[in-house]
């Protein structure tokens, strides 16, 4: 995994991602086996990139798909 740079990461535009968050854990992602995995890394509904000192920040980064 690699450190979250507070911005949109070009590697990741378009793309899905894994997150790890500030406070250890990893970004949950939705049961259902329809559903893509990880989050979307931008456009509508996607991860904010903004480390603001919260325990939700990504911290960590996989990009997936």
């Amino acid at each position: 995994m690699k450190r979250n740079p507070g911005y949109l990461p070009s590697e990741a535009i378009g793309k899905r991602v894994r997150v790890k968050l500030a406070h250890g854990g990893e970004g949950a992602t939705d049961a259902n086996p329809m559903s893509p995995l990880g989050w979307a890394a931008d456009g509508k509904g996607g991860c904010n990139w903004r480390r603001s000192g919260s325990p939700f920040d990504i911290a960590e980064y996989e990009v997936i798909a």
